[in-house]
């Protein structure tokens, strides 16, 4: 047997034998800001920015905020469908299978261990934001992420989360303490958005006023970049929220308007709070059948926001009976009972 052909056949399994090996680990990052995932292999990951090394070429650096994914070499199936099952709206079934996931992961793993850690927070924080009950355990598990990973790359996004976790429970003082945090990074995306949280953090103490002109600061600022437009919007729906409290309805429709316009159709949060917030406009006003279009369109496209379905399935159940539905209302109640019932929204509608 000659040498050239064993070299021939050697030489595929050389080439899996290189792709196998650590070195070789392929980890994915999809990116904001272009349409192009980047592939290769991380190599040093702070709160600030992520270090990738390609296959070929010179390291390249992105920046937290322009992060909108990483996929991590050796990322299971069963992590995908967890993700899946966050998306849309499954927590609770998230929680486990991230769970389960955490358990089978090698300590060694450290960075696909820490986004599990903060998948769980995570989730576990969006049910506490329409379940009360659950704030205490949120709150816990989010502050030993932030406490215990303070160079992730998703130390701000978590910090994000327990700010509006202290909100929740009402302890303003913590979570305007920890949007400020935030308010310090080197991002003015997220320096916007800070400040915008610091607005509700005013305005869920009644201080309209103040709320109002925090609002208005943001959208003043320069619109230099999409993720900075991005937090405007946001912005712009806190404006409404305080718009509707002075009772100034037909300015807060224009400005949501405006918010619909422009929001990328795909945002379900944005969008789903842009309709409850046209609903209280249009109940404001009188216009029961527009507002409850509103609260519908939550119902039917954005059920996995929960906060804002539980908020529009209160209004649902009052507004059917002025249409001469109260099947249809008696539907909205139960299904608000069963799906949330220690929302804030089930409590109002039963009294409790």
């Amino acid at each position: 047997m000659s040498n050239t052909f064993l070299m021939r056949l050697s030489l595929p399994l050389i080439v899996l034998a290189l792709l196998a090996a650590p070195g070789y680990a392929i980890d994915i990052i999809t990116r904001k800001s272009v349409q192009n995932r980047l592939s290769g292999s991380v190599t040093a990951v702070t709160k600030t920015e992520v270090t990738l090394k390609p296959q070929t070429g010179a390291d390249v650096k992105i920046p937290v905020n322009d992060i909108a994914q990483i996929e991590w070499d050796g990322t299971s199936a069963v992590m995908r469908g967890a993700m899946g099952q966050e998306n849309n709206g499954n927590f609770e079934e998230a929680i486990n299978s991230y769970q389960t996931v955490l358990d089978e992961t090698p300590a060694t793993s450290t960075y696909i261990r820490a986004d599990l850690q903060f998948f769980i927070a995570r989730s576990l924080g969006k049910i506490a934001l329409q379940d009360d009950t659950r704030l205490p355990d949120a709150i816990t598990r989010m502050k030993a992420f932030t406490d215990g990973n303070s160079d992730s790359f998703r130390y701000y996004e978590a910090m994000d989360y327990l700010g509006r976790l202290y909100l929740a429970s009402g302890d303003y003082l913590k979570a305007e303490a920890t949007f400020t945090v935030i308010e310090r990074s080197p991002f003015e995306d997220y320096q916007l958005a800070a400040q915008s949280s610091k607005a509700r953090v005013m305005l869920a103490q009644g201080q309209i006023d103040q709320a109002l002109q925090a609002f208005e600061g943001v959208l003043k600022a320069p619109g230099k970049d999409e993720a900075t437009r991005q937090r405007q919007l946001d912005a712009m729906l806190g404006k409404a929220t305080c718009l509707n409290l002075k009772n100034q309805y037909d300015e807060a429709l224009k400005l949501l308007a405006d918010v619909v316009a422009r929001a990328d159709e795909n945002d379900a949060r944005l969008q789903a709070e842009a309709q409850v917030r046209r609903g209280a406009s249009l109940l404001g006003q009188g216009n029961n059948q527009e507002a409850l279009m509103a609260f519908l369109l939550v119902d039917i496209l954005f059920p996995g926001q929960q906060d804002f379905h539980a908020e529009s399935l209160y209004n649902l159940s009052k507004l059917w009976p002025i249409m001469g539905q109260p099947g249809r209302a008696e539907e909205a109640r139960a299904t608000l009972e069963t799906r949330y019932p220690n929302s804030p929204w089930t409590k109002k509608l039963t009294g409790s």
